[in-house]
């Protein structure tokens, strides 16, 4: 498995999506009191709310990567961020809707990255020694917790504002594009070898 570009190219979509997902849990409510203008308590309670995107994120991204596979839901996940990164990029009017939708998105993807990884390993890399591949994999979490937290607290810092956060999310989510069409393939030899 570790050496198959198809594992590289999961683990850094992984990274991605874990680096974007857990960057919007961490500043949900921060962004709710400086760019939306509610207290901490409506703040608290739209977290609670994107809580449940997040949960239903799962089942939702583990029936998409059965229907479509690991390439396609990849696609359908960074669009989605894309959008969402869209949406609060324009959201210069403290719009409550657009702040809503745009973090139900960010959560939704977060619990589907959950899903798209490990039902990938199974599909590039097959039953046998999952646990231990899923493993492997798992460490892109790690790597997108670390740089998740880093990267939006020095954007904030830097730049005076969690407005600047959202271009960023848009352009690596595009990238996230660009690897899973290119890279997040079924490596040809292993498939010959499985067939």
């Amino acid at each position: 498995m570790l050496k198959s570009r198809s594992f590289y190219a999961l683990w850094t979509t992984f990274v991605i999506g874990t680096i974007i997902g857990l960057m919007a849990i961490a500043i949900s409510g921060p962004v709710a009191e400086e760019l939306i203008n509610l207290d901490s308590t409506a703040a608290s309670i739209y977290v609670s709310l994107f809580a449940i995107f997040n949960g239903i994120g799962r089942p939702i991204f583990g029936a998409l990567t059965d229907k479509f596979k690991p390439k396609k839901t990849a696609v359908i996940s960074f669009s989605m961020i894309i959008l969402a990164s869209f949406l609060m990029i324009i959201n210069d009017s403290a719009n409550q809707i657009l702040y809503f939708i745009s973090f139900s998105i960010f959560w939704l993807n977060l619990g589907g990255w959950l899903a798209i990884a490990p039902a990938a390993t199974s599909y590039f890399f097959g039953k046998e020694n999952y646990s231990r591949n899923y493993g492997y994999l798992f460490t892109a979490y790690g790597v997108g917790a670390v740089i998740g937290n880093i990267f939006s607290g020095q954007i904030r810092d830097i730049l005076g504002s969690y407005q600047y956060v959202f271009y960023p999310t848009l352009i690596i989510a595009a990238l996230g594009i660009i690897i899973a069409v290119f890279f997040l393939n079924k490596d040809r030899k292993k498939t010959a070898e499985i067939n």
